[in-house]
């Protein structure tokens, strides 16, 4: 845990914004790279990328602060907060994904395309975000025996809740998972022939990486919602099913599209 990288009187550099800051760097680099190579016009590339990176904040801090409403009742200013953790994967993914196909529509660029050439940025975006979490000791896991779990300092909230007690590093699988992601994507750009389909096969594995992991996370007994499967489930893990289904809909109809097409 490394939540600050210096500071100097009121000035407090945080890791996890500097890790915020990388995503969206690298996450435009390796944008713009292949918007040159698709011809998408450069500057509205990173405006998206830009909407993306906001949205995504925005909604992963209020999808927490909806699931936890009690964390605010007499300082409604700590929404604005979000180096103290509380943000949501999936709140974030899902504002950042409506955002963002809704400043490509405004912008008069091509959905399915548009959608692909950030599919990889995206992943490595949020590969990026889950270090500083890890860094920030927020979004931590369930107290583990696995030689690789982690004990954070006494004042983190992982050592509050579980004094003593190793935990696994949910963060950092989140983050090796999404670098997979990255890769595969990387691999499946050529081979995925249909506009939008990179993207909607980012979604459904998006889906399927958070079931393994959110079983090690630690969520407030408030986050479950219901027994699926023989465990209980989060109302993250829902939508995440609703996502999947959603995602398997759209990368059919484009792969038949672009049979049709050929």
């Amino acid at each position: 845990m490394f939540p600050e990288l210096f500071s100097f009187g009121p000035f407090h550099l945080r890791t996890f914004g500097i890790m915020l800051a990388a995503a969206f760097l690298v996450g435009t680099w390796i944008s713009l790279g292949e918007a040159r190579r698709r011809g998408i016009d450069e500057t509205k590339l990173v405006n998206l990328v830009l909407v993306i990176l906001v949205a995504s904040i925005i909604g992963a801090r209020a999808f927490y602060v909806f699931t936890h409403p009690a964390e605010l009742r007499g300082d409604p200013l700590s929404f604005l907060r979000i180096w103290e953790g509380g943000l949501t994967l999936i709140g974030g993914f899902l504002a950042g994904t409506v955002a963002g196909f809704a400043y490509m529509a405004r912008a008069g660029l091509p959905l399915g395309v548009t959608a692909d050439t950030v599919t990889p940025a995206v992943a490595l975006g949020v590969a990026i975000a889950r270090i500083g979490c890890f860094l920030n000791g927020c979004c931590f896991g369930l107290p583990g025996s696995a030689p690789w779990c982690v004990h954070f300092p006494p004042s983190a909230p992982a050592s509050v809740l579980f004094p003593g007690m190793p935990v696994h590093p949910s963060q950092l699988y989140n983050a090796a998972a999404f670098f997979a992601l990255f890769l595969v994507t990387l691999w499946l750009r050529p081979r995925l022939k249909g506009e939008g389909q990179l993207w909607w096969a980012f979604v459904i594995l998006f889906a399927l990486v958070r079931i393994p992991i959110d079983a090690t996370r630690y969520y407030e007994s408030s986050a479950y919602v219901t027994r699926l499967f023989g465990r209980f489930v989060t109302d993250s893990e829902l939508i995440g099913f609703g996502l999947m289904a959603v995602g398997v809909f759209f990368f059919v109809r484009a792969g038949r599209r672009a049979a049709r097409a050929a």
